[in-house]
């Protein structure tokens, strides 16, 4: 067995074990490296209209523990079941922030680029392009990336004269993951307030079926029109790659290649010197 050199602390073991970071990079690295296209091929959709279910019901069943009946001349409390009441509230409350944080994290969601062959005097035209330091590091998008731009973005160094040498042009580019924007557009904080506001059905309404019935048809609505414009976007964004791809091939076929291998062909030229001789040159005869 190897000799022991030198152990850890018991302190800093546990402090690296309880670390939330390690989780945080482990959960970004999951993100980022999974085939979420297949997921949500498979499963997105499901997933969705699962969760918009559970959501109707556990609206439904979160109204007050106590409810007095109509026609009840005494006035007499009609007490639902408190552990059901406050499982209905505890899912609302849980759906309705994952909601939120899934649509936060959707639109916030971006990918730097530094363009470092474009000059530093011509700024983009684009309001995603900031300037930022060359030997900066290069974070993806985080928290505490955005809270630091938010705090540098009105100091002196943001406002000084760029610098070619020091300074490069990044551009933040909306990166959403496909989970997370069908997710979106399946059960979206609209979806969430348009639950919120209808459900559940007050004692006094005459027709509490048909509150149900319009607010399941009105998220359905919302679900459909969500989807039809990201399938349509992404339809548009393959639609470009395939347009631009195309013009950058005849391009190439009509402009590079030619110039690049031009076509040639072999030619020779052949003479004879039996018909050169001083005779041909005016010189008499010997």
């Amino acid at each position: 067995m190897p000799r022991l050199i030198r152990r850890r602390p018991l302190a800093e073991r546990i402090k690296a074990w309880l670390n939330p970071f390690d989780l945080l990079l482990w959960l970004s690295e999951e993100l980022d490296s999974s085939d979420w296209d297949q997921w949500q091929n498979d499963w997105s959709t499901s997933v969705g209209i699962a969760l918009n279910i559970v959501f109707l019901i556990a609206r439904a069943n979160a109204g007050s523990r106590s409810r007095r009946r109509g026609d009840d001349v005494f006035g007499d409390e009609v007490t639902q079941g408190g552990f059901t009441a406050w499982l209905a509230t505890f899912i609302v409350h849980i759906l309705s922030l994952l909601s939120i944080i899934n649509a936060l994290y959707t639109f916030y969601r971006r990918r730097h680029y530094r363009l470092f062959e474009s000059p530093i005097d011509a700024v983009p035209s684009t309001p995603s392009a900031h300037r930022v330091r060359v030997n900066s590091s290069p974070l993806s998008s985080s928290p505490l990336r955005f809270l630091s731009s938010m705090l540098t973005a009105d100091n002196a160094e943001g406002r000084s004269h760029p610098d070619a040498a020091r300074d490069v042009w990044e551009l933040a580019v909306w990166d959403p993951a496909p989970i997370s924007l069908r997710l979106f557009c399946l059960l979206s904080p609209g979806h969430v307030a348009l639950y919120w506001l209808f459900l559940p059905t007050a004692i006094t309404d005459p027709r509490p079926s048909t509150t149900v019935v319009t607010t399941i048809v009105l998220s359905a609505l919302l679900s459909t029109q969500l989807t039809m414009l990201q399938w349509s976007f992404s339809q548009q964004a393959k639609d470009s790659t395939v347009v631009h791809k195309e013009v950058l091939n005849e391009y190439d076929t009509k402009f590079v290649h030619p110039r690049t291998r031009p076509l040639v062909r072999d030619v020779g030229t052949q003479y004879s010197s039996h018909g050169t001789s001083s005779t041909g040159r005016g010189f008499p005869n010997m």
